[in-house]
């Protein structure tokens, strides 16, 4: 055999080793790189279209009004015979005021938890496709099986407004946080009890709590009355197409935070077209997270530091992201990995990204 033919071999044997050992072998992997413009990102790639992996979201003490570490968030969330060996933080919350609720959408094992309409949208199919973009979410109350009976403003999210209508559901808190409200209590689809002020959440149901100016509209339901919402999504994006929107009805997990980074391999990071007008997050350079997709289905997540969403953009394209966007950052911002932090928060968070492998 010939020393040319020797060293071919011979890499190329080195080459099938260690890709299965860096990837191929556990179908995710964690990496620090530097990129052209001089930001350095820690992240893991993931093998979404493997079997063994799948995706949960995680909110602090299994509540939408509460707020812990990224690690306790992450070990607390089980699936049966799975391992979380990743977690990133996800959208952006309430993190000064002792009211922890999230700001952006979240939909969790097929319910949706909370609804924000500004920014972008990553979500997951139940057959495991994904999806990033911007996405209006707007609920159809139903009374006795008749849509367009009644409205809300939004689910687990207290509001102070005289002409707010809120859902509240088991995941938010034991009771709702609008003192002011009349509630109407659902339990097992019927509506069983008629209450004012801050009310218990029925573990079997949930409760539309109406502040002053909307007191009228309670007396549209009765006991006994079957009651019922259905969240109806549509994209944002001018060149939308009904697939776009028909996507949504099959998500089982999301996270809404943006802005937007990439949508189908153009660069977008424009944070004012999306709903953001303060300066950290549209112009200054911050500590970031963000999670993207490339077109073969895997899944990148990570941090940046001192990086500004242009500059976020910019590594997410060189990473050969086909659509991406950020993540809640500054002192939100962490990611982890088995079992250990790349990346560590600088405060308690509210929700996360995390990622379970099947363990055989």
């Amino acid at each position: 055999m010939s020393k040319k033919r020797f060293t071919l071999i011979f890499m190329m044997i080195t080459f099938i080793l260690t890709t299965n050992l860096s990837f191929g072998a556990s179908h995710h992997y964690f990496k620090t790189k530097k990129f052209s413009n001089g930001k350095t990102a820690n992240y893991v790639l993931i093998n979404f279209n493997a079997k063994d992996i799948t995706l949960g979201i995680g909110t602090a003490n299994n509540r939408i009004y509460s707020a812990d570490s990224l690690q306790n968030i992450a070990n607390s969330k089980t699936k049966e015979n799975s391992k979380a060996f990743s977690a990133i933080n996800g959208t952006y919350f309430s993190a000064y005021n002792n009211i922890p609720v999230p700001y952006g959408t979240i939909i969790d094992d097929g319910k949706l938890l909370h609804i924000g309409n500004y920014g972008a949208v990553f979500g997951v199919t139940k057959d495991k496709r994904i999806v990033i973009d911007n996405v209006n979410i707007e609920i159809t109350g139903s009374i006795n099986g008749v849509e367009n009976q009644y409205y809300t403003w939004g689910i687990n999210h207290p509001k102070t407004e005289p002409d707010a209508i809120m859902i509240f559901t088991p995941e938010f808190s034991e009771q709702t946080m609008m003192p002011e409200a009349k509630n109407v209590v659902i339990r097992n689809g019927v509506v069983s009890a008629i209450t004012s002020g801050n009310t218990a959440i029925p573990q079997d149901g949930f409760v539309i709590s109406f502040n002053p100016s909307m007191y009228h509209l309670v007396s549209r339901f009765e006991a006994g009355y079957k009651v019922d919402y259905t969240p109806e999504f549509k994209s944002r994006r001018e060149n939308a197409t009904d697939a776009d929107n028909d996507i949504w009805k099959d998500v089982v997990y999301a996270v809404g935070a943006g802005p937007s980074l990439i949508l189908n391999t153009e660069i977008t990071a424009d944070g004012t077209k999306e709903g953001f007008t303060e300066a950290k997050i549209n112009t200054q350079r911050a500590q970031r997270s963000f999670i993207g997709f490339r077109e073969d289905g895997r899944v990148v997540m990570g941090t940046v530091s001192n990086a500004s969403l242009a500059e976020l953009a910019q590594v997410c394209k060189e990473l050969n992201l086909k659509s991406a966007m950020n993540l809640d950052g500054g002192a939100s911002s962490g990611l982890m990995y088995n079992g250990n932090y790349k990346t560590s928060p600088g405060r308690k968070i509210n929700n996360s990204l995390i990622f379970f492998e099947n363990q055989k």
